[in-house]
């Protein structure tokens, strides 16, 4: 090979790799990296495991599952009437999902231990529109692990656990809501 030859097929080279590695950038860069740590506190789920499935009754009495939704992100919350943060965040938790609803997301809330009338009570007075579901046993929270509450955990579309969380957050916060964008985007 001549120096004339060889440089040229290094030159092609060159241009090859810097080609190459611009597809590469391009494609990471579209490739979203979840960012849990938006909303303190929020753990992400290292294995994504498969969410327990369950079936509840909401406040009007239909039967609902966990499976019915899938496809959909789902914010699984636990929650009581009697509980000081669960009051405080759910407000939070409304304006989330009427901002993400009609784009693949749904807040589905567990009320624990809880007469019916005092969950219903509750829901009215906070003019909360999301599915409510009554686990008055307390069988659902304690197949999640909800010992305290609220009990937060984020179910992708295709029912694996993202992320869960203990106690109360600022749902409808900037990072919250940058969080449910990049989920929704993702379709995980």
């Amino acid at each position: 090979m001549t120096s004339h030859g060889f440089k040229r097929s290094v030159s092609l080279l060159f241009v090859s790799l810097w080609l190459w590695n611009g597809e590469v950038l391009a494609e990471t860069a579209r490739i979203q990296v979840v960012n849990y740590k938006l909303v303190p506190n929020l753990e992400a789920m290292k294995d994504q495991s498969a969410a327990p499935d369950f079936t509840l009754r909401d406040i009007q009495g239909k039967k609902v599952a966990l499976k019915d939704f899938r496809g959909k992100l789902v914010f699984l919350n636990f929650w009581a009437s009697w509980c000081a943060p669960c009051r405080e965040e759910m407000p939070a938790m409304e304006r989330l999902y009427q901002e993400f609803k009609d784009k693949g997301f749904v807040i589905l809330a567990v009320n624990v231990k809880d007469k019916r009338q005092d969950a219903l009570t509750f829901v009215k007075e906070l003019k909360l529109t999301y599915p409510v579901l009554l686990d008055s046993e307390d069988e659902v929270g304690l197949l999640y692990g909800a010992w305290g509450l609220p009990a937060t955990y984020l179910v992708g579309s295709k029912g694996a656990t993202l992320a869960r969380m203990w106690g109360p957050a600022n749902w409808y916060g900037p990072g919250a809501r940058e969080l449910i964008r990049t989920l929704l985007e993702k379709k995980q």
